[in-house]
């Protein structure tokens, strides 16, 4: 991916990566289902936020590392292609996906 390419991508994601909840529409086509999510381990989650950021953000990821899963606490961590992502379940028990730029 080019500079530019890359700076467009990174102003997206900085834009309107926050508060994305993980929704039948967003999960369609996804290998992860909808009632796997509560039980996802690391690489699931890894592959749960690397569709949702091609679907999102029209980018097909190269690179997902899940870093953390905890099922207890609603929270599932790790990278896409150098963006951090947190899916983690909010007060109305949705899962929120959200995206970060490196620093």
């Amino acid at each position: 991916m080019d500079a530019e390419s890359l700076a467009g991508l990174q102003a997206l994601v900085a834009d309107v990566g926050t508060g994305n909840v993980i929704d039948a529409e967003l999960l369609d086509g996804c290998p992860v289902e909808a009632h796997e999510l509560d039980e996802m381990d690391e690489a699931q989650a890894a592959t749960v936020a690397a569709h949702c950021f091609a679907v999102l953000f029209d980018h097909r990821v190269q690179d997902s590392v899940g870093a953390e899963a905890d099922q207890v606490s609603g929270i599932w961590r790790g990278t896409l292609d150098g963006f951090a992502y947190v899916i983690r379940r909010d007060d109305l028990g949705d899962l929120v996906l959200d995206f970060s730029v490196p620093a």
